[in-house]
């Protein structure tokens, strides 16, 4: 029901996360940008639904090769460079050749640094 009163107030979700039902709650997490933020609250106010924890400020990147469908470990390297830096990503999402995470924007110019010099290899 929440989803379907983002989508009909034409607000993208990206990043969707769901924790498993427990004592019937179900939790969920997914990202917007910022600017959505104020039509959001509104629609996520509901007797039925606990305090949303609201993080604004966040850099999502996007790591999608070819290369990561037939390289075992290519996921662990990447968290690997992260943990290297000190960065938790806040979010991650992926697929069979992408990686999505959501990190801090303070994190975010060493996250781009390592990143980058990872692929320029």
């Amino acid at each position: 029901e929440i989803l379907d009163r983002i989508g009909k107030a034409e607000i993208n979700l990206d990043m969707i996360s769901a924790d498993l039902a427990v004592n019937d709650t179900f939790c969920i997490g997914f990202t917007v940008d910022d600017e959505d933020l104020a039509r959001l609250l509104p629609l996520i106010k509901d007797k039925d639904i606990s305090t949303p924890v609201i993080n604004c400020g966040n850099v999502k990147f996007v790591i999608q090769s070819q290369s990561m469908i037939n390289t075992p470990g290519f996921a662990a390297r990447v968290f690997s460079e992260l943990k290297s830096i000190g960065c938790v990503p806040i979010l991650i999402t992926t697929g069979v050749d992408e990686i999505s995470m959501l990190v801090s924007d303070s994190d975010s110019a060493d996250v781009g640094k390592v990143l980058a010099k990872m692929f320029k290899q």
